[in-house]
């Protein structure tokens, strides 16, 4: 009997096992290359040339929701304050905190507002209000706030100041600052269904999602808590900006040569 002569199947599973590794880190290598662009965030820089200490109020509900959570909003606020270059932010409890010693049950009043900022020693305060609020998608919310400052000296800190690596032409020292209160005030109704909304809200995800995640930049459609982040960071753009002008318009001509 004669035998067919043939290649042995053995043979080619042993190449391709040895090939294996080579070509799984082939498209590992691949795939890295291809992978999402990282882009780095917009960021907001104080108006001041020293170190600011603001600190956030919890807000009121002017809404007409049951389902508004001040604390959470108030808490959305202080994180965009933290992230402004130039200035930091206590916790929205220390705020909280001092208002049950004063026993205040809001903010309404610019004394009440300077009394607050006295007790924890902050050069700033943020007092908001929710007028709008829908946490469905496409989601709502309006915020106005006020800004209320300081009048103190920069020896009286309790942090050490610094120096700003990329401040902005135009800065000037606190103790230009007037006595009128609240110095800035900003507002507006966010509609997710708006397009002006949408592109700002692009902008504002652009470098603040995970890009492979399963929502991407939408992730901020989807969650009132980061919504509220990026309403924070609108209306806290408007007072900077606000109070960049008004220190502006004070400073002595002498200074501004």
């Amino acid at each position: 009997m004669r035998m067919v002569r043939g290649s042995s199947p053995g043979r080619g599973s042993i190449r391709f096992g040895r090939l294996a590794p080579l070509l799984a880190l082939f498209v590992l290598a691949a795939g890295g290359c291809g992978g999402p662009k990282l882009v780095e965030p917009r960021s907001l820089h104080s108006p001041y040339d020293q170190t600011q200490l603001w600190a956030v109020a919890p807000f009121a509900n002017e809404s007409g929701s049951l389902h508004v959570d001040p604390y959470e909003i108030a808490d959305a606020m202080a994180a965009e304050v933290q992230h402004t270059e130039g200035l930091l932010v206590l916790p929205v409890n220390r705020v909280i905190a001092a208002m049950r010693e004063l026993d205040l049950l809001a903010i309404a009043t610019p004394g009440e507002a300077m009394q607050v900022m006295n007790l924890i020693g902050a050069d700033g305060l943020i007092v908001g209000t929710v007028t709008a609020y829908d946490p469905y998608r496409p989601m709502t919310l309006g915020v106005a706030v006020e800004l209320h400052r300081q009048e103190r000296e920069i020896t009286s800190r309790r942090f050490d100041t610094r120096d700003l690596t990329r401040s902005p032409s135009g800065r000037v020292s606190p103790g230009a600052l007037d006595r009128s209160n609240p110095v800035a005030q900003a507002a507006g109704v966010f509609e997710a269904a708006n397009h002006r909304t949408l592109s700002r809200l692009e902008e504002y995800a652009s470098g603040r999602s995970v890009p492979d995640g399963a929502f991407g930049r939408d992730i901020y459609q989807v969650r009132m808590d980061l919504y509220a982040q990026f309403v924070s960071y609108q209306l806290l753009q408007d007072l900077l900006e606000r109070e960049h002008l008004r220190l502006v318009s004070i400073v002595p001509e002498s200074q501004a040569r």
